[in-house]
């Protein structure tokens, strides 16, 4: 049965492009009652604009990329990298599965979650820092390419018998790797091992630090309210918490300013079992160019009021440019 009749028209206007249409039939069940309305068709194309953004965005931060000579190896990606191919290995595992037994609309829901959600509010938010301000061919940035190009690559084999078009379109602009087909059509599914080793310690620990995170975001927004900050970057956030998380959050220290994206984050033990988070005005003063609040902001020869670490960034985009 179906309630399609009325609507063919609406299929049929200027309305809605093919992949539009293609995204409303994978999204509902075909095992139930198939329903279509304006309201239903406006929600399916919001979702494939973000899709479409979030795809963009991913090709945006991949220009100057070659996957032959930049890419990291998988065992040298910083943390937050390698806990978001764990994320997109877990998330192919489950779409392989899915195409088997022809549940379409579960694939999409859990793409268009993991690309709003996962990527979009997560992952490339706090990654704009490092993609923005560090040198292009930084260590650091070149752990975040590699992590884009595979999520990239995966994605678009994962939706192209869905968004056939829009596969198509992506595969031609993204990066292309030793031996890849000329058309993302002739493309075989990503499988999970080729994106990343299993490690069910690393999900583990990331699965804490999302917690802590959700803590000091409380924290943070508390803080807005009472206008101890504005943005962001104009806190310090201090976690205290028991011995072993201290423990943990020492071990991703290095990752906590950027997945909290405050401009410090402090850690401090405490005698009782789990964790607080309390935000603080940050130390120093605001870099021109990054906006983080740093104690060595300073004036670097031709480069003023920046921290140190924009400093040596400048410096190696410079010889990088007369070489």
């Amino acid at each position: 049965r179906s309630t399609l009749f009325p609507y063919t028209t609406l299929f049929r206007s200027n309305r809605l492009g093919a992949e539009i249409v293609r995204l409303w039939v994978a999204s509902v069940d075909f095992r139930e009652d198939v329903r279509a309305s304006e309201n239903l068709m406006q929600r399916v194309s919001d979702n494939y604009r973000k899709l479409r953004n979030t795809f963009r965005f991913l090709l945006g931060n991949l220009n100057g990329f070659d996957p032959a000579q930049h890419a990291v190896a998988e065992d040298e990606l910083l943390p937050l990298d390698r806990y978001l191919l764990l994320r997109t290995r877990e998330l192919t595992e489950k779409v392989l599965g899915w195409y088997q037994d022809f549940q379409f609309h579960r694939i999409y829901h859990a793409v268009t979650e993991f690309c709003v959600v996962d990527l979009s509010a997560i992952y490339l938010d706090v990654l704009k820092d490092r993609m923005y301000t560090f040198a292009p061919s930084s260590p650091a940035r070149r752990s975040a390419q590699t992590v884009i190009h595979t999520i990239a690559d995966a994605l678009i084999r994962l939706l192209a018998p869905i968004l056939s078009f829009t596969a198509d379109e992506v595969w031609q602009y993204l990066p292309a790797g030793s031996g890849r087909p000329a058309n993302v059509h002739l493309a075989l599914f990503p499988t999970p091992d080729q994106i990343a080793a299993a490690d069910d310690a690393l999900l583990a620990d990331w699965a804490t630090l999302f917690a802590i995170r959700d803590e000091a975001l409380k924290s943070l927004e508390e803080a807005r309210k009472d206008k101890r900050i504005g943005k962001a970057l104009e806190a310090k956030i201090v976690i205290e918490a028991d011995e072993l998380t201290v423990d943990l959050l020492r071990k991703y220290s290095d990752s906590l300013k950027e997945f909290f994206n405050v401009s410090q984050v402090e850690v401090a033990p405490r005698a009782e079992a789990g964790f607080s988070a309390v935000t603080l005005p940050a130390d120093g003063q605001k870099c021109d160019r990054c906006w983080n609040f740093r104690t060595d902001v300073a004036d670097f020869g031709p480069w003023q009021n920046v921290c140190g670490r924009c400093a040596d960034a400048l410096q190696q985009m410079g010889h990088e440019a007369i070489a």
